[in-house]
């Protein structure tokens, strides 16, 4: 029984060796990337979007404060404007008024005929009085409830020209700049847009796969791209009504698929100091406990265990040792935080031993089949020798002895 234990063991031991070695001889060729000796390198984000590191990083680029809009009303005459394109406004300033003289008009004649269908009550009700025909009664009587209906409609009418004059003058509801008035010729009822005065908003794009991962209020990073200054926000709304241009550059985390619509999404700063109108930003999404940042799998850094950590980086073309600074380390995930050092736009290679300073990086990965003719033998050699026991204990240990 024992003999058999310990071939049934060697037997696996062995089947795990040959599947390292096949393993190894992957991850050397993608460290070589092809025959000319280049080393295959792969962008930062692309580790993001596989899920080797953190969560999903969104392009983003600084713009102003929401713009209103206001419609003209196509049942009513445009009388004035009173503000033109750049022009600062206050909330309550007037925009633009509508022609009272035609809604007086029309109120007037509302107010008419309810008082003709009034009437038109009272003297079937006196005619009702001198009759006795149950018939001419109950006719009258329908005729009555027909009229109180027709005044009804008369008087929500009326009520809405009432409400009409009222606001015969737009106002705008927030402090801004005009940031277009309308001349007509563009088909559409936006008539005048405001744009709002205030701190800057964040706009990035999402692909229709992660739009569960952005509800409203979902709480994000933004960070610079061109120092380590970064900003807090959350997400104030997901614009679903329009499918956002594509523009691949615009776009970094989750599902990337070309055939999937991406739609624009709106992010609110605490702060907005430091941001410029039209700068570029990455968003990146914070989890339940805080975490952000660049997290990266630790099977591509070396000298983790000394005081000068580092991965093998693109630079202009040729693979060089970047130096890093590390945070915190992650054991669920098998990540250390990246402080200072890298970003999702670099370039890395995994470190596979053969790597060698200066050279040259290919973005092209060519898998070239390993040689294994080195390894003696055959597989077939466990199939027909070997006896799998099925007294075989969990509990034994690696020279067959058990524990």
């Amino acid at each position: 029984m024992e003999t058999k234990k310990k071939s049934k063991l060697g037997a696996i031991i062995a089947i795990v060796l040959v599947l390292a070695g096949a393993a190894g001889g992957t991850w050397y060729y993608l460290g070589k990337g092809n025959s000319s000796n280049a080393v295959y390198v792969m962008p930062v984000s692309s580790f993001m979007e596989f899920g080797m590191g953190t969560a999903n990083r969104f392009s983003g680029v600084v713009e102003a404060q929401q713009t209103v809009d206001f419609k003209l009303d196509t049942s009513k005459t445009l009388k004035e404007t009173y503000v033109k394109e750049g022009d600062h406004v206050l909330m309550g300033d007037i925009l633009f008024s509508y022609d009272t003289d035609s809604i007086n008009l029309e109120i007037s004649q509302k107010r008419l005929d309810i008082q003709r269908e009034q009437a038109s009550i009272t003297s079937n009700n006196e005619r009702i009085a001198l009759m006795t025909d149950p018939l001419d009664i109950a006719d009258l009587r329908n005729q009555n409830a027909q009229i109180e209906y027709k005044i009804k409609a008369l008087r929500n009418e009326l009520s809405n020209l009432e409400i009409s004059l009222q606001n015969a003058n737009v106002v705008s509801t927030v402090e801004g700049t005009v940031k277009t008035v309308s001349d007509g010729t563009t088909g559409s009822d936006v008539y005048i847009s405001v744009m709002k005065t205030g701190d800057f908003v964040i706009k990035g794009k999402v692909n229709e796969m992660n739009l569960s991962q952005l509800p409203q209020g979902t709480q994000v990073v933004v960070r610079s791209r061109i120092d380590d200054t970064s900003w807090n926000g959350f997400v104030s709304r997901v614009d679903t009504g329009q499918t956002a241009n594509d523009n691949n550059e615009y776009y970094y985390g989750g599902d990337s698929s070309n055939q999937s619509s991406k739609y624009y999404f709106y992010i609110e700063l605490s702060d907005s100091s430091g941001l410029f109108l039209g700068q570029h930003v990455v968003i990146e999404l914070a989890d339940s406990s805080g975490k952000s940042g660049l997290w990266l799998y630790e099977g591509y850094l070396e000298g983790i265990d000394s005081d000068s950590p580092y991965v093998w980086a693109d630079n202009n073309g040729k693979i060089v040792k970047r130096s890093l600074k590390l945070g915190s380390y992650d054991e669920e995930i098998g990540s250390w935080e990246v402080l200072d050092g890298l970003d999702i736009n670099d370039y890395i290679a995994f470190p596979d031993g053969t790597i060698k300073e200066g050279q040259r990086t290919t973005t092209e990965y060519v898998y070239v089949e390993p040689d294994y003719s080195d390894i003696e033998g055959d597989m077939d050699f466990y199939s027909e020798d070997i006896v799998f026991d099925e007294s075989f204990d969990d509990d034994m240990t690696m020279d067959g002895v058990e524990g």
